[in-house]
């Protein structure tokens, strides 16, 4: 698939609106203690046809990380009951324009989904667009969905401290400044403060036009990599708080066609800030 019909205004998808090979998602997620519930907000309105797909409920449920990968078996058991096929095209939003549907987007491609992108500007651009919004909850009939993990995808915790040695991986790390340089506190207790050692720090918010909620042009990416000094010819990981805001560092990082294979932390700094032995860096 092109890597640019992963990004999907919305025009194209008001014009796609009722076609039965497309389906949208609504995976809009907000962070713990918001106090917002998605589910409940998704009821009052969200664009016609959606389907929600909670985060947490695609995710690893015994794990005690937030939104690690689920088995193959449970992902296709889930997204079997969402009425979605292995050969639907896709098209992921979210309440905040660009966020947790950059999550569900890498699961589907890690499960291996062909067909699967992210509407440009999520609910934001859908209403600033003049899009109608429903509040109709579709019944959805089960399919027999089959998921397949490309595991080159995903790093773990050790790979990730072997590369402290091996540095076979450059590390973007997608939090704040303020939470890469150790200054702010980490919103889920218990964390260590600051980075993995030698990662680099490019800030997702960054990426996203504070107007329009959508993704700035790939010429306004490009000078931020090469300010921060990424390299888009290595080996790279991204990293986050918990493995959410990585990738939509991963999704803008392909848009420039450099690297089509850039990989997640699963776990990311939620994983490394509460081990006793990952080494930390502060400046």
């Amino acid at each position: 698939m092109d890597k640019m019909t992963e990004l999907v205004e919305t025009n194209w998808l008001k014009e796609n609106l009722n076609n039965p090979e497309v389906k949208i998602i609504d995976g809009s997620w907000y962070m713990p203690g918001s106090g917002l519930n998605a589910t409940e907000i998704f009821k009052k309105q969200h664009i016609p046809n959606s389907i929600f797909i909670d985060l947490e409920e695609i995710s690893d449920q015994n794990s005690d990380l937030p939104h690690m990968m689920p088995t193959e078996n449970n992902f296709s058991k889930k997204i079997s009951s969402y009425e979605i096929k292995n050969d639907d095209q896709l098209i992921i939003y979210d309440a905040h324009g660009i966020f947790s549907a950059a999550r569900i987007w890498f699961a589907f491609k890690a499960f291996g989904h062909k067909k699967v992108s992210i509407l440009n500007g999520g609910f934001p651009a859908w209403i600033d667009s003049g899009g109608k919004i429903s509040d109709q909850i579709n019944n959805l009939e089960p399919t027999n969905y089959q998921a397949k993990l490309n595991n080159s995808l995903i790093v773990s915790y050790k790979e990730i401290f072997n590369n402290l040695s091996k540095n076979k991986y450059q590390i973007i790390d997608a939090r704040s400044p303020d939470r890469f340089s150790g200054l702010a506190e980490e919103p889920r207790p218990g964390m260590k403060l600051g980075h993995i050692p030698n990662s680099k720090n490019l800030y997702f918010n960054d990426l996203i036009d504070p107007n329009t909620k959508k993704f700035i042009e790939k010429e306004e990416i490009e000078k931020l990599i090469n300010n921060q000094g990424i390299d888009l010819s290595k080996d790279t990981v991204c990293s986050c708080g918990s493995g959410v805001t990585a990738c939509i560092l991963k999704f803008a990082l392909e848009l420039l066609g450099k690297n089509q294979n850039i990989r997640i932390y699963d776990g990311s700094w939620s994983d490394w800030g509460t081990r006793e032995d990952s080494p930390c860096e502060r400046n």
